[in-house]
């Protein structure tokens, strides 16, 4: 988290509008990642501060859907632990502009017979969103192929990604008469050390971006449907 902004504890309860008691139940029930309480030495002592965009998109999230969601059940459908075949029809996401015909065409995704979307698919699908601001085509189809093979070593186990970051990197080479640039896609844990002729261009916190995921899926199922899907993950593990 060396490159991101914090804001400390005071500053989150103050602009979020949220009590001391509020930011550690969401912390208990697994809404606000542990890693993102971050402990520091300051004049007046040990203080606790965020990474400050995260927990303010968190927050705001966290809130706008307390309307919809009971707090447990929110928690569950955001857990680390969240059934990983939670699925959303194909055609609902259409409707609702959140997916992407071309984008999960580089993701390597084809409908099924149920006119479903896995975990999985939605996570690429969304890292592959944020990366388009800043890449190339060929930079995306790279991240795909990179970040579908970095989940099928996990053995499809998402949660595998915490701690995990996705960097788009290039490099400017040349020599006899000619220059090129070359494009790295690069998924790390913890802080990123390569040639320091790479420029980083963009990056994608994994853990974050699954959670970020959940939650979009879980505004965009109904309340039935998330119960149905999560009914279902109970039945396949009894």
């Amino acid at each position: 988290m060396g490159d991101e902004h914090l804001i400390s504890k005071k500053e989150v309860l103050d602009q979020m509008g949220i009590s001391y008691g509020q930011l550690y139940r969401w912390k208990r029930k697994g809404l606000i990642p542990e890693s993102w309480f971050i402990r520091q030495s300051t004049f007046t002592g040990q203080e606790t501060f965020f990474p400050k965009e995260k927990i303010v998109e968190r927050i705001g999230r966290i809130k706008d859907m307390k309307g919809e969601h009971a707090l447990d059940d929110l928690a569950e459908v955001i857990s680390e632990h969240v059934n990983a075949k939670l699925q959303v029809a194909f055609g609902k996401l259409r409707k609702l502009g959140w997916f992407d015909e071309e984008l999960a065409r580089s993701c390597g995704i084809v409908e099924d017979e149920a006119g479903t979307l896995s975990l999985r698919d939605a996570l690429c699908l969304a890292v592959l969103k944020k990366l388009r601001r800043s890449s190339r085509e060929e930079e995306i189809e790279l991240a795909g192929r990179t970040l579908n093979q970095a989940i099928a070593k996990t053995g499809m186990d998402l949660t595998a990604l915490e701690g995990k970051t996705l960097h788009l990197l290039r490099k400017q080479i040349s020599g006899a008469g000619i220059s090129a640039e070359i494009s790295v896609i690069v998924i790390a844990r913890d802080e990123l050390i390569v040639d320091p002729e790479m420029r980083r261009i963009d990056s994608v916190d994994l853990a974050a971006m699954l959670q970020q995921v959940k939650l979009d899926l879980a505004k965009y199922c109904g309340p039935e449907e998330s119960s149905e899907n999560r009914a279902d993950g109970r039945e396949e593990h009894e």
